[in-house]
């Protein structure tokens, strides 16, 4: 029915008014897209700022969610910024209280229980322990010191050289040998120690118990470590520079299972027989260690020794190593530092000694740190007073025995 009277009205204005009409018709159309090309832009706009919107409300959200976990949870750890301005007092708070005091102050301090039941220090109080045992141990300040997340830390070593060789064009290549590699693993061992504090100097406010238990501890720790990496011998402790050496004559390097060459002065209970053979015996101490090491030597000694060189003199009664009193004593022998280090054994010892040591430490030798230092208060052992057990691991080994020498002096 509709079609029918659509048709009708076409025929009836034919020919003028369907060019009218068409027109009207088109325009139309086009405004009505036009229109909804508007609308879509406009809409499209609403959604994206809808968008942003409901992002900026998840957001807010996310902080609010935040806000409540800290208020919930108080040991939440802040950033580095925030934790660094209150960690002493934190601390301090610990040593008198321990872990309660802090639940019931509700500070922010990061904690973590270890197998012991122990507590992990604060970040920055852990790195002032390594930094005071760093000053007081000789040896941590010249070898490589690296710190392991396990104590399975083996280091695979080179120990030979591929063979090479001219040739004709022509000859036949006969087989030449292969580098060779030797693994090093690092042996561990668990230090600690254990001060007390009595009641009456944590109650007192000026006495600094963070501070005394941050010394103490690096110096028991200073003092067990700078022994074991020395002459450790690896049964509960690292394993040291010394360890497996004969000492008392000469012995050559054995790089395959990480001996040192010992190079001994051949006069008993002295490093030559006179002043000028010492001089002598400590220059070819010198000639022996490969060029490409020499750029990273020191001398190791203890006072003892060191002040026996300082007085040696030559035939015209100057001395050799110092000739100008005003001026500190010598801290180098041919143009290398001299580390003192009192663990050392002395020249005259009642034994086969090794007073002295030269080479690249940090190339020849490494201490390995088992990340974390933990500490437990125990105010219960002691009634009146507050003991502090404080433990690490730590291990060593050696990386190249090539690059260090050890000087000896047989006991007759």
């Amino acid at each position: 029915m509709t079609e029918e009277v659509k048709v009708e009205a076409v025929e009836a204005e034919v020919p003028a008014a369907d060019d009218v009409t068409l027109d009207a018709v088109e325009k139309a159309i086009e405004d009505v897209t036009t229109q909804n090309k508007e609308v879509t832009a406009e809409n499209e706009e609403l959604k994206s700022q809808a968008a942003s919107a409901a992002k900026e409300l998840a957001d807010l959200r996310a902080d609010l969610d935040e806000v409540k976990a800290k208020q919930a949870a108080p040991a939440f750890i802040k950033s580095h910024e925030e934790k660094s301005v209150d960690t002493r007092e934190n601390f301090k708070i610990f040593l008198k209280d321990g872990v309660e005091g802090l639940r019931k102050k509700g500070t922010d301090m990061q904690i973590s229980t270890d197998a012991q039941g122990g507590y992990a220090l604060p970040e920055e109080l852990r790195q002032e322990i390594i930094k005071l045992q760093y000053e007081q141990s000789p040896l941590r300040q010249v070898c490589s010191v690296v710190s392991a997340d396990t104590t399975d830390v083996k280091q695979l070593v080179g120990i030979g050289d591929a063979a090479s060789g001219w040739v004709g064009e022509t000859d036949a290549r006969a087989q030449t040998n292969a580098p060779e590699l030797a693994q090093r693993t690092a042996t561990f061992g668990e230090i600690y120690a254990r001060p007390r504090i009595y009641q009456h100097m944590l109650e007192d406010a000026f006495f600094d118990a963070a501070g005394y238990v941050t010394t103490e501890v690096a110096r028991q720790f200073s003092e067990q470590e700078g022994s074991a990496f020395l002459s450790g011998n690896g049964t509960n402790k690292p394993v040291g520079i010394l360890n497996g050496l004969t000492l008392g004559s000469d012995q050559a390097l054995n790089n395959t299972t990480g001996k040192f060459q010992v190079m001994d002065s051949g006069v008993n209970n002295s490093l030559g027989a006179t002043s000028s053979a010492i001089i002598d015996f400590l220059r070819t101490v010198v000639k022996s260690v490969k060029t490409p090491y020499l750029g990273g030597c020191r001398w190791m000694m203890n006072r003892s020794t060191h002040d026996t060189l300082v007085g040696l003199k030559n035939a015209d009664g100057e001395y050799f190593l110092q000739r100008d009193i005003t001026q500190a004593a010598a801290t180098s022998l041919f143009g290398y530092s001299i580390v003192i280090n009192e663990d050392m054994d002395d020249i005259d010892e009642g034994a086969a000694s090794a007073p002295i040591m030269f080479g690249d430490f940090a190339q020849a030798f490494q201490i390995v740190d088992r990340v974390g230092v933990s500490i437990l208060n125990d105010p219960y052992t002691n009634p009146g007073s507050v003991m502090y057990y404080t433990r690490k691991r730590v291990g060593s080994m050696v990386l190249n025995a090539e690059a260090l020498k050890v000087v000896s002096v047989a006991h007759a």
